[in-house]
């Protein structure tokens, strides 16, 4: 293949976008190849289980001064945790601010892919209409996240009631009225199901490995984050 880089990007949630934007303001050939209709990666909803995305009620656990693009501020009417919707038209508005709409594939998969004997990279993508389609790119990146594929836990015996992976919630309802819900681990998704299924069961515990600190979004009136970034080190 000619010498002119052309960069394929695989993804187009949060980094995938601002890899596209960079190689854009280099000057770069760049294509995006992302399996959804939309961009935004798992901040865009969808109620569809088996499917990585945010919950129905998540709000961003950054605040928003630390999770916002350096060159591209939210909007100064976003509060500070911003809801799953605001991130999304974010990422919309972003991605169509620099250019980077032009550039997406959208419902496209790729489906494999190889390295050439001269270093380039040879991808096999799987089009909207079910067509494979074959494509050869001097350079990579890989942005696919890693929330897509659920791991589940081996453990012995059996369990007669229900059990489902995060990756698996969108949110409670009323089968969750009057229920116990163990809620295993202590991440991110595992207080956020927690905090939800606390709304409608009758009892929720957390059961993890090791003590966790858990800390409130908010500290002298400041985004956690905010505060302890502007702390002195020894504190």
């Amino acid at each position: 293949m000619e010498n002119t880089p052309r960069v394929a990007v695989i993804g187009a949630g949060p980094s995938g976008l601002t890899a596209a934007k960079n190689c854009l303001e280099a000057g770069l050939d760049v294509t995006v190849f992302e399996q959804s209709d939309q961009v935004g990666g798992n901040w865009v909803f969808n109620s569809r289980t088996g499917h990585s995305s945010v919950y129905e009620n998540t709000h961003i656990i950054s605040s928003r001064a630390w999770s916002e693009y350096e060159d591209f501020p939210m909007p100064a009417d976003y509060p500070e945790y911003p809801n799953h919707r605001q991130l999304h038209a974010y990422f919309e508005h972003y991605a169509r601010h620099f250019g980077v709409m032009d550039v997406i594939r959208f419902e496209h998969w790729v489906d494999h892919v190889t390295r050439n004997e001269d270093g380039t990279w040879h991808l096999r993508v799987i089009g909207p209409d079910g067509a494979a389609l074959e494509e050869d790119f001097t350079h990579l990146m890989v942005a696919n996240g890693h929330h897509w594929n659920p791991k589940h836990p081996d453990y012995p015996g059996e369990f007669n009631g229900t059990w489902m992976h995060s990756h698996d919630f969108k949110g409670v309802n009323d089968e969750w009225r009057g229920k116990r819900v163990l809620v295993i681990g202590a991440g991110n998704s595992a207080c956020d199901v927690a905090v939800e299924a606390a709304r409608v069961a009758d009892h929720v515990a957390l059961s993890m490995r090791s003590g966790q600190w858990f800390l409130p979004k908010f500290m002298f009136g400041k985004p956690t984050d905010v505060l302890g970034s502007s702390m002195p080190t020894w504190v």
